[in-house]
């Protein structure tokens, strides 16, 4: 199995927002291996906020607006198959509930592996996918959300 990475500076995302998603592709599903977050503010520091991500599975993708483009952690692989969509005109679809809750402060940040039994798997079909939500209060003016996830497909 080939190993990538996407990632995502969010631009200020207020709450109840969609800030990045990994889909599969109609060949191509994945494990979620890796989930790295922290906020950023510029040249200041980051206002001390508490803030909840909601990682939600998804029915369906939407229509994307800005994608970024995967790179190979091992460049003997294959491309990516699996899409990393970082902003959409028509939002995705997504369960009721997250199906994993990352609280964290603004002034830390966090470092989530999954690699022996627990796994997050998508599953063939550009319908399938996990999204990350900022559940809580809006990230304050200046701050962005920096995201890094790993996978295998």
């Amino acid at each position: 199995m080939g190993r990538f990475q996407g990632q995502v500076v969010s631009a200020t995302p207020g709450s109840n927002v969609n800030f990045l998603g990994w889909f599969g592709s109609a060949n191509t599903g994945g494990k979620l291996r890796r989930v790295t977050m922290g906020t950023i503010a510029g040249a200041t520091t980051p206002t001390s906020q508490q803030l909840q991500i909601g990682i939600f599975r998804a029915t369906a993708l939407g229509t994307t607006s800005a994608t970024y483009t995967p790179t190979q952690l091992d460049p003997n692989s294959a491309a990516a198959g699996c899409v990393v969509a970082t902003a959409w005109s028509v939002q995705p679809t997504l369960a009721a509930t997250a199906s994993w809750l990352i609280p964290f402060n603004t002034q830390s940040s966090v470092d989530l592996p999954w690699e022996l039994l627990e796994e997050w798997v998508i599953t063939k079909g550009t319908a399938n996918g996990l999204v990350f939500q900022n559940m809580t209060n809006a990230v304050p003016t200046g701050h962005n959300i920096v995201t890094s996830i790993e996978w295998e497909e």
